[in-house]
Order: C-alpha cells, then sequence, then structure tokens
C-alpha cells in the first residue's frame, strides 16, 4: 500500500487588522509618533497618553524658539501649533462624549468641551520665556485620563462593529498627524529665522562696508608713499 504524502502546509495570510497590532502592541509612544511621521500604521490603545504626546512633540520646539533673539517672530507659526492641539483636544473631546465607557458627566462635560473650546492664550511672555508648552500640555491633560480609557475599550480600525465608520485610533491619529506637520513647520521656521537673526542688519552691514573701504583707501595711498 502506497502512502499518500501530506501536501505542505500553506501559512494564512494575517487580516490587515491582525498585521496591525503585530506592528503596534508593544510600540512606545516615542516609536509610535515616529510611526505615524513617516506614514507607517498606528493602533492607539490604553497605553496611549495624549498630554505626553503633546509635550514630547511641543516642548523642544518652545525651548528652540525661546533660544532666538526675537522669539516673537515666530508668533504666527506657535499660534499654528497651538490650534493643531486644540484640535486634537476636540477630537478627543468628541470621542469622550460619544462613548458608553465613561459615564454622563464626563460625558456632559467633554461635549461642552468639544462645543466651547477652552484653549489657553499664548502671551509674548510665553513665547520669549518658552512656558508655551507647559500651557498646551495642561490643556492637552484636560481630556488625557477619559480618551486613555476610551481608546482601551474602543473597536480597534475595520472592527466589523464599525460599520466602515473610522476607529476612535484613526480619529486621533488624524489629529495629530495636523499636528506633526505644524510641528514640522515650525522647526524649519526656526532655523530659518535663526540663521536671519544671527546676519547683521543694515546698518552694521553699511558700517562694515565703509570701514573696508577706508582701509584699502589707507592702504593704497601707504602703497603710493612706499610705506609698508
Amino acid at each position: 500500500m502506497t502512502r499518500r504524502s501530506t501536501p505542505p502546509l500553506v501559512p494564512v495570510k494575517p487580516a490587515k487588522w491582525d498585521r496591525l497590532a503585530e506592528h503596534t502592541a508593544e510600540h512606545s509612544l516615542t516609536e509610535q509618533r515616529e510611526r505615524r511621521k513617516s506614514r507607517r500604521s498606528v493602533v492607539y490603545t490604553g497605553t496611549f497618553r495624549h498630554d505626553t504626546e503633546v509635550a514630547d512633540i511641543v516642548t523642544p520646539l518652545a525651548l528652540a524658539v525661546s533660544r532666538l533673539h526675537n522669539p516673537l517672530a515666530l508668533r504666527r507659526d506657535v499660534d499654528a501649533v497651538a490650534d493643531a492641539v486644540g484640535e486634537t483636544v476636540h477630537t478627543a473631546a468628541g470621542l469622550i462624549g460619544e462613548s458608553t465607557s465613561t459615564d454622563d458627566r464626563t460625558r456632559r462635560l467633554a461635549a461642552d468641551l468639544a462645543v466651547r473650546p477652552r484653549q489657553p492664550v499664548l502671551t509674548d511672555q510665553m513665547l520669549i520665556s518658552g512656558s508655551w508648552s507647559t500651557a498646551l500640555t495642561a490643556y492637552a491633560a484636560v481630556v488625557a485620563d477619559d480618551l486613555t480609557k476610551v481608546l482601551d475599550v474602543a473597536h480597534k480600525p475595520e472592527s466589523p462593529a464599525l460599520r466602515g465608520a473610522p476607529s476612535a485610533s484613526e480619529r486621533i491619529e488624524r489629529a495629530l498627524r495636523l499636528l506633526d506637520r505644524a510641528a514640522r513647520e515650525l522647526e524649519r521656521r526656526i532655523d530659518r529665522v535663526a540663521t536671519q537673526q544671527s546676519l547683521p542688519s543694515i546698518g552694521d552691514y553699511n558700517r562694515q562696508q565703509r570701514d573696508l573701504r577706508d582701509r584699502d583707501r589707507v592702504e593704497r595711498e601707504m602703497a603710493r608713499m612706499g610705506v609698508t
């Protein structure tokens, strides 16, 4: 009797969500941020901290701005970052208000925050000192705890229960990408403004040119007289 050989088992290709979970489950906030910036898949769960994420993004920027000769030159760009942080808070408040995992009072407060944002006003002194990062981090902290709870129990991306709607993770990721964009633009502007502010003023430049012309004229006169 001839024994038939058993055909080799073909590995089953995991579903997209399985691949996402494999990539993101063990990643730290820093690793998730780098994946997000490089347009790779990110899934946010109950390990995500909104205030920590905002602090990690805006604190280095605030320090760099404060070191400029004139930090107020970047007022518009800093305000753009603040607006982007406000958008993440608005998105988080919306998720909290929609979630059944929070109590009625929390949902009402979140809904009120979504309708009437309390985004901090950044003063000139904040830009000069760099303390605007602390103000934005505190604003992000208002929704941080409840957002973590929502993400901990929320349906994962592409879950059948969502019926094609974006998941909580995808919605907060979309808002964070807007913050990434504003932060990246501010970072570029810091470099350009730092270079511009390190250049001499027009008055200084004109004085330098006059000094050079005077020195050349003296040297030519001394050479004509045979003086070395």
